[in-house]
């Protein structure tokens, strides 16, 4: 990813992904579904995708610090 060109990395089981953050130090998306209600996870490319947070939430945006761990 170097930003010249767009690319579908996740792209299905998806309800409305309001908040996404970038980890650029580990390789990783992180995205907050309101839609289905959960926090989600995957590697740049889309690999390794897996739900971090699925009850009782209402996630709208989500915050890293990838330096700080």
């Amino acid at each position: 990813m170097n930003g010249s060109a767009l690319e579908n990395v996740v792209e299905f089981g998806l309800g409305f992904p309001e908040g996404m953050a970038v980890d650029w130090v580990a390789h990783n998306l992180y995205w907050a579904d309101t839609g289905t209600s959960r926090i989600e996870m995957s590697r740049m490319d889309g690999s390794s995708r897996r739900v971090l947070i699925w009850s009782e939430v209402e996630p709208r945006a989500l915050v890293l610090d990838p330096p700080n761990g």
